[in-house]
Order: C-alpha cells, then structure tokens, then sequence
C-alpha cells in the first residue's frame, strides 16, 4: 500500500470505530468491541487482501473498500465512512 491509500483506508475505517495499527506494508484492523474480530490489509497488485486472501478492494476506492471490511468485521451499524 502506498502511504496514501494506507491513510485514506485508515481514516475511512476509523469513521467506523475500528482500530488500526499501520504496520509497514500492511494495516492491523480490529473491532474495538471484540478482539477475535480483527484483520490485517496487505496490498498486492493494486488490490487489498485480506491475510487469508480475500480480496476486499482495490487502490482509488478506499470508501468502498473500508465499507466492506467493517462489515465483516462487524462495525455498528448506522456510522458511514
């Protein structure tokens, strides 16, 4: 992830109450209210995985692909990014 798109995508999840941790080429996510809920980002070819391979969005949609992690990571309904 270049260092824009890990800001943009942090600010996006932030806006749902998730928790993340940068850690170089990756971010650590987690749901604020149940540590099993929890994801790390990696970046590959422009797309965003998860670390069991997931594809959960691409670079230049950083809304849509914050959208979707809290989804599965459970965030509270009703907060948008």
């Amino acid at each position: 992830m270049d260092v824009t798109s890990h800001r943009d995508l942090a600010e996006g999840l932030k806006s749902y109450g998730l928790s993340i941790t940068a850690k170089r080429a990756h971010l650590y996510v987690a749901n604020t209210l149940s540590a099993s809920l929890a994801e790390e980002i990696f970046s590959q070819g422009g797309r965003c995985t998860t670390a069991w391979g997931y594809e959960i969005g691409e670079r230049g949609d950083e809304i849509g692909t914050a959208h979707r992690l809290a989804y599965l990571l459970g965030a509270p309904p009703g907060v948008t990014a």
